[in-house]
């Protein structure tokens, strides 16, 4: 059951770039998560096209209650641009040149290191690499951040690599938790994990319906389902339900993860009556071998700190998510 057949509009990040897999590293890629080296002389990165770049970089992140840039940003020179810098995990190299007649992108997988990507930023002069980088702003944005997604999916793989046993009796899909989700509430056809912290709590949630038309992923459908049923089964202090925050009106996309088509809500949730929130994302699909509609949702709780980091490694979570094959499949409720 393949939705979103000749409706599905993706805007797919990868499709801009001409991907080479160089394979010429042995070593994973180093660095800090969402950090991205630049490699552009002193000059060109305080003039126009550094500065347009930067922008890019340095906007702020989607949903979270209080702006946080979206990568921490080094600049490095080519002449200092030697092996070590060459093992990081995001480069971007900026090129104008007259050579080009055009601007356009170019991506360079696993080059010096496994788990390393390279964009390269190609243009005939400065004017056209501003503007080339400005309008592709939230492509470039969105292929690195996926590409962190991936990373710490891949991670959390590995570092746990049996899927969720209840998760895959209840629902019939495999998905990995991060260590620590040891709290664990359970409804039928709802199940909520969270490792309960004072700071920097982590929570995930998942619940299902049948599928009876493609609607239910649409926007505003998505936002109802999610507050009947998180305001039904979380509650809070003062008989505050949980409810999505009207302060941010939420993003929503359409995607492909793993040939599997998803339903993408990114927005922030409060208690209803009660003073606490923060960001969440959601994904929604159908799963093949049921007939449901799974919704799988992630959201931290962490007054007073950054949250870019946290939310991003726990959403990766949802790039774990997999299904198995029909004959494996065994719901128990």
């Amino acid at each position: 059951m393949k939705l979103f057949t000749g409706l599905l509009t993706i805007i797919a990040t990868i499709a801009l770039f001409t991907a080479c897999n160089g394979g010429g590293g042995f070593l994973s890629a180093s660095g800090t998560n969402n950090e991205v080296f630049v490699v552009i002389d002193d000059t060109a990165w305080e003039s126009a096209p550094g500065r347009a770049l930067f922008d890019v970089l340095n906007s702020n992140v989607k949903a979270l209650p209080q702006p946080e840039p979206n990568f921490t940003i080094q600049q490095i020179t080519p002449e200092n641009f030697t092996s070590t810098f060459k093992m990081a995990r995001n480069i971007i190299i900026p090129d104008i040149s007259s050579i080009y007649s055009e601007p356009k992108l170019s991506a360079e997988i696993d080059k010096y290191a496994v788990g390393q990507v390279i964009m390269n930023i190609h243009a005939p002069d400065s004017a056209s690499f501003v503007k080339f980088v400005t309008e592709n702003k939230e492509s470039i944005v969105n292929y690195f951040v996926t590409k962190e997604l991936e990373r710490v999916s891949k991670w959390l793989k590995n570092e746990i690599p049996t899927p969720v046993p209840r998760v895959q009796q209840k629902f019939g899909i495999n998905i990995h938790f991060p260590k620590g989700m040891t709290n664990v509430t359970e409804h039928p056809d709802f199940y909520w994990a969270t490792n309960n912290a004072a700071r920097g709590r982590k929570d995930i949630v998942i619940y299902q319906f049948p599928y009876t038309t493609e609607t239910v992923f649409e926007k505003d459908s998505l936002i109802a389902i999610r507050n009947r049923t998180l305001g039904k089964y979380i509650k809070g202090s003062f008989n505050s339900e949980m409810t999505t925050a009207k302060v941010y009106p939420p993003d929503y996309r359409r995607i492909e993860v793993d040939g599997i088509f998803r339903a993408e809500l990114r927005g922030l949730w409060e208690m209803t009556t009660d003073m606490m929130g923060g960001p969440f994302v959601m994904h929604a699909f159908v799963n093949d071998n049921t007939g449901m509609v799974i919704v799988v949702e992630t959201f931290v709780y962490a007054p007073e700190s950054n949250k870019r980091n946290l939310m991003r490694n726990l959403e990766a979570t949802l790039y774990t998510i997999s299904l198995p094959q029909h004959e494996d499949v065994e719901i128990v409720p």
